[in-house]
């Protein structure tokens, strides 16, 4: 008997150690558990505050635009120094040379997120006010593979598979202190075609040239460019599909604007039809006013606020 109650007691011993090393193990993962829905509602929590950190900051962002954008329509009065916005408040300061803010503008969500961003030195242009002008200082001419002379002072440009047209406007024209707005070249077709399905991309020059250039030059035999045809870009600044009879236009806001703040050096564009099995032609500087090729600028001038 004595030896048959000893047995069991082990047996017994032993389902309660198992027992124990279960619950140990439930208490573990429950533990585990535990954690990791913590973390990952820290997670959600952690995600959620950065969610309107990042919403603050867009309302300072919007509210620093709308501070630049107000004064920009009230050019020529006394500005807005303070303005409120639905979630955001800023104030912009006018510096000492009256032509520029200091702008602060503080953002708060409905959590109570906060974000402040401060822009100093921000360049005000009269919006509201807005000047157009054909830029001056210009030339043109075209490139022919075959042809050992210069073709400037012809009436036309000629675009082929064998021939790209190059053109320059100075943007000195524009005034000082003054920011682009828009750009359009426009070009005056010389005659009729019966195909209306001629694109022409517009290309920005890398080398200098003058009415001399050629094929195979750009300026004198001592300037050759570094590829024949001319050198550019490969990426084309604009594309324009010709009409039968008429004239076409290209965008060049993006190219006027650097070239006028000195972000690219202007060295004109160039011009090169798609199809090289398709030709065009356009009237030069070389004809009557009002049928020359034209770069009109859009632009503003700095605020004296």
């Amino acid at each position: 008997m004595r030896k048959g109650f000893d047995t069991l007691r082990g047996r017994r011993r032993q389902s309660g150690v198992l027992l124990l090393m279960v619950a140990l193990l439930l208490a573990v993962m429950a533990a585990l558990a535990f954690s990791m829905n913590r973390a990952a509602g820290m997670d959600v929590m952690a995600v959620s505050a950065d969610y309107e950190r990042r919403n603050a900051a867009y309302l300072a962002e919007g509210a620093l635009a709308a501070a630049k954008w107000t004064n920009e329509v009230r050019c020529g009065s006394a500005g807005i120094k303070t303005l409120q916005l639905a979630g955001a408040t800023l104030s912009a300061i006018v510096d000492e040379n009256k032509k520029k803010l200091d702008i602060s503008a503080t953002a708060t969500t409905a959590t109570g997120a906060t974000a402040t961003l401060v822009r100093t030195g921000v360049s005000v242009f009269d919006l509201a006010n807005p000047e157009n002008k054909d830029l001056g200082g210009a030339r043109d001419t075209y490139i022919y593979s075959t042809q050992w002379g210069p073709m400037n002072g012809a009436s036309t440009l000629e675009l082929s598979g064998q021939s790209n047209a190059l053109l320059f406007w100075d943007t000195k024209d524009i005034p000082p202190d003054s920011t682009v707005l828009a750009a359009k070249l426009k070009l005056t077709l010389s005659s009729p075609s019966s195909s209306t399905s001629r694109m022409v991309d517009l290309y920005e020059v890398t080398t200098d040239w003058d009415d001399n250039a050629m094929w195979y030059r750009a300026r004198s035999a001592a300037t050759p460019w570094a590829t024949p045809g001319g050198d550019y870009f490969p990426s084309a600044v604009a594309s324009a599909k010709l009409p039968a009879s008429g004239s076409a236009s290209w965008d060049l806001t993006a190219l006027a604007s650097d070239w006028y703040d000195n972000k690219a050096s202007n060295q004109g564009v160039l011009l090169r039809i798609r199809n090289t099995g398709q030709s065009a032609s356009f009237n030069s500087r070389d004809i009557a006013s009002g049928q020359r090729p034209a770069l009109n600028v859009t632009f503003s001038k700095l605020c004296k606020l």
